[in-house]
């Protein structure tokens, strides 16, 4: 159905630049016959306003801008009249673009079914205008996609290019519909007739037999009402016959026969422009759909990605999208066909080393990504000092390899140089992919995965919900333990799980991860998440850790790492004894950690007061045993093994924190008794000054230190 209807147009505020609407106007709705389904269109009964944004056509009156939102059946025709009244009032006062808002683009009618992506931001126009070229990189035949900007006065490469005028200037709203109108508005714009012509045929010589001719036409008139204006790009192409006319007369032109201006005027005044529908990617026009997302973060960066499988093979494709300048990729492995039911291979690519499967994937989803990949076992590239600048030459290391060999190499490195390295994340899942843990350590982090991966394990028994994600990635249940081969007797342990669980977990942690980075905080952080979705789980678990007080033990150079918690507790006890004792009344007690021989490291996680027989004074601080057994025995089973005994510590009270005689020899009492304690080693910490401003001091004795001929 159509109707006309007047409207009263008095009331409307009429401002400079806006619509100069008559006192009524009469308006054309076309309902159409699914309505509301569909929404009705609208048409003034003239071309009086055709200039003006938001009406095409000379007539036909834009009430919506994005209408499959804005539109609402449900408010039917009485909707329709409200907004269309809201659009006569904003026309009459010149607020159809109001400041601060996007301009709406001008119009050219796409006739062809054909694609053109500009990738980069177009130059800025003289006072007159620019002309030139633009790269075409990648062309197929519904598409082609277009690269540099090339000035006419540089040279011209021999390669394939669009010819391109950009205009510091505004276009009609409407676009011409015919070549020789084109040119007629572009000459009205300050362009010679002979610059459109020499420019067209150079585009048509750097244009290959059998191809289309593409041209491409700019104009100030793309950005924010109010703001700096942007050139709005609009494409069309010459048909393939006419474009190898015009090539052929230009080749064969002389000065005696100009062949070729005849073949382009005599195609000009006849030809209609064939417009094609540009689709932007400059970064200037667009904005990310994730700029707000923490994958926001990944943009720009370097990635050494450590692993190529299940969880690497998602992480790549996810860090690609969003952004990263460069990927290292390192898998040791090759597709198999079992692994494409979760991995993001295809059977095509079945055979293939991972890390190259990878990087194909990944630079067929973003073509231009530095994307450079190694076949070869992480943890042996980490010993060789060449191929370990490689990996740490990165802003961040991702590990997605879940090999203790690997975490076991690279704690070993930043021990032997602790120096400042990118921070590494690591991500795991458990055995039936519904959980994850992804941990991270930072640049100035004195240990790596091993070391965060312990305090996680540590921290999860005193945390609330922590337990079930212990008992899944430290399992002491028989059931838990049972490894899953795919082909028994011929394949890798793995876990169970889809590629829906991998995907949806590996996105998680990846974004979790690029939060912490871009939190910019010096702590190690672990995140365990439940992605089962079983009733009564809390569904994650996050930790985040405090520097180490980090000590160098001064007789076998092992280092020694103070929890906050172990170095709150010694300083606790030293100020209760300030308090309660004499000033030089030494106190003690007894420290929980673990020794680790091969990396060189004493973790100290906690420490206890005196044990209640043990005897103190100005002299000497004798360490008891009553309930240190108990003690002993009550954190290896929380710990799962991981915090056992590993020495004592005492104070010398305003004094300096050298082992005395005393002290010595207690030690080669602990080290000689091997039915108490069966430890190869133990740490002595002493504490002197005043727990205000303690002078600390550590040091690791060995069975061997007082081995007897």
């Amino acid at each position: 159905m159509t109707v006309v209807v007047s409207v009263n147009c008095k009331p409307f505020e009429r401002r400079e630049g806006g619509i100069p609407l008559k006192a009524r106007e009469r308006l054309r709705i076309s309902v159409p016959w699914d309505f509301p389904l569909e929404r009705p269109t609208v048409n003034f009964t003239h071309d009086r306003y055709g200039a003006f944004s938001h009406v095409q056509w000379g007539s036909s009156i834009c009430v919506h801008q994005a209408p499959d939102v804005e539109w609402q059946a449900t408010r039917g025709m009485f909707g329709f009249m409200q907004r269309l009244g809201e659009w006569l009032r904003a026309g009459a006062a010149g607020e159809l673009d109001p400041v601060g808002m996007p301009l709406h683009p001008p119009v050219a009618y796409p006739v062809a079914n054909f694609r053109v992506v500009p990738t980069q931001n177009a130059p800025e126009p003289t006072e007159t205008y620019w002309s030139g070229y633009v790269e075409i990189t990648r062309e197929a035949s519904h598409a082609a996609e277009l690269g540099r900007w090339i000035e006419k006065s540089e040279e011209v490469p021999d390669i394939r290019l669009a010819s391109v005028i950009l205009l510091p200037t505004t276009m009609p709203f409407e676009y011409p519909t015919t070549v020789w109108d084109l040119i007629v508005a572009l000459m009205e714009r300050g362009v010679s007739l002979t610059m459109i012509r020499l420019l067209m045929t150079i585009g048509v010589l750097r244009t290959g037999e059998g191809k289309c001719a593409i041209f491409v036409l700019g104009a100030a008139m793309r950005g924010v009402s109010g703001g700096r204006l942007l050139q709005h790009l609009a494409c069309w192409r010459m048909d393939v016959a006419q474009t190898d006319k015009l090539r052929a007369a230009a080749i064969a032109r002389t000065d005696d026969n100009p062949i070729d201006e005849q073949v382009f005027y005599a195609w000009a005044f006849e030809a209609k422009v064939e417009w094609c529908r540009v689709l932007e990617d400059r970064p200037e026009i667009v904005e990310r759909r994730d700029s707000v997302s923490p994958a926001a973060y990944w943009r720009g960066k370097s990635v050494t990605l450590m692993g190529c499988g299940a969880i690497g093979s998602a992480v790549a494709m996810i860090l690609a999208k969003a952004g990263v300048a460069k990927l290292r990729l390192y898998d040791n492995n090759v597709v198999t066909p079992g692994v494409l039911v979760r991995q993001g291979f295809d059977r095509r690519q079945i055979a293939y080393t991972k890390s190259s499967a990878t990087k194909v994937n990944v630079e067929v989803a973003v073509p231009g990504i530095n994307v450079i990949e190694a076949h070869a076992n992480v943890a042996q590239a980490l010993t060789d000092e060449v191929k370990r600048a490689e990996i740490f030459d990165a802003d961040v290391v991702i590990d997605a390899t879940a090999s203790a060999s690997v975490a076991a190499s690279m704690e070993l490195h930043f021990r032997r140089h602790p120096i400042p390295h990118p921070p590494v994340v690591t991500m795991v899942l458990g055995h039936n992919a519904d959980r994850g843990l992804v941990t991270l350590t930072t640049e100035a982090s004195v240990g790596a995965t091993q070391d965060v991966d312990r305090r996680t394990k540590l921290a999860l028994p005193r945390t609330t919900g922590g337990a079930a994600f212990l008992e899944e990635f430290w399992p002491v249940d028989p059931s838990r333990r049972a490894i899953f081969q795919p082909e028994p007797g011929c394949s890798s342990p793995t876990f169970r799980g889809s590629y829906a669980d991998v995907l949806a977990l590996s996105a998680l942690m990846t974004n979790v991860a690029a939060r912490w980075l871009g939190a910019d905080q010096d702590m190690h952080r672990a995140l365990a998440v439940d992605a089962s979705c079983n009733q009564g789980r809390r569904p994650e678990v996050e930790l985040a850790f405090a520097p180490y007080f980090v000590l160098r033990d001064a007789i076998h150079a092992y280092q020694v790492r103070f929890s906050h918690e172990a170095m709150t507790s010694v300083l606790a006890w030293t100020r209760r004894s300030e308090r309660t004792q004499a000033d030089r009344t030494e106190t003690g007690g007894v420290l929980f950690g673990q020794v680790d021989e091969f990396l060189k490291v004493v973790w100290v996680d906690e420490a206890s007061g005196p044990p209640p027989d043990s005897d103190a004074s100005p002299d000497a601080f004798v360490c008891g045993t009553a309930g240190v057994a108990a003690l002993h025995r009550e954190k290896i089973d929380r710990s799962r093994g991981s915090t056992t005994f590993v020495g004592m510590w005492h104070t010398h009270p305003k004094a300096l924190p050298n082992p005395s005689r005393t002290d010595l020899g207690a030690m080669q009492m602990l080290l000689s008794d091997k039915d108490t304690f069966q430890g190869r080693s133990f740490l002595m910490l002493i504490l002197g000054g005043t727990s205000k401003r303690p002078i600390l001091s550590a040091g690791l004795f060995e069975r061997g230190d007082y081995a007897q001929d």
